[in-house]
């Protein structure tokens, strides 16, 4: 509305334009607040999302150390046993080594004795050739 045409209403039809208009200002102006309050829900979920990735990140973290050390623990568990086997087959093959020389000793030894048994069933047979 143009000002001449301001002048031309009566009391009562501006005052009911100025009632009509604070209605929609109320209107609006309680819009406003809900908007605002939405706002305000919005940024709270916002936050507390951030929050709760921020918690997921923290916990995907506490997971991956967690596997690094479950597999640092395997990867030693294993070293261990590679080197438990490593030492196994050394004493397996200086045992064998060891009985392997026991028995030639052995061997020697049993022809030593055959051998001076030999030598004394032989000078015991001409002792007794020359007595007889």
């Amino acid at each position: 509305m143009t000002d001449k045409e301001f002048k031309r209403l009566s009391r009562a039809q501006l005052i009911d334009i100025i009632y009509q208009f604070q209605l929609q200002v109320d209107e609006l102006t309680e819009q406003n607040r809900e908007l605002e309050r939405e706002l305000a829900d919005k940024r709270l979920r916002l936050s507390n999302a951030g929050n709760i990735a921020d918690a997921a990140l923290e916990i995907n973290g506490c997971f991956r150390s967690a596997q690094n050390a479950a597999e640092q623990y395997l990867n030693e568990i294993k070293a261990i046993r590679d080197e438990t086997e490593a030492e196994r087959q050394r004493i397996l093959a200086q045992a064998q080594a060891e009985a392997a020389a026991i028995i030639a000793e052995a061997k020697n030894t049993q022809g030593d004795y055959n051998s001076a048994i030999e030598a004394i069933l032989q000078e015991y047979g001409q002792e007794h050739s020359d007595n007889g």
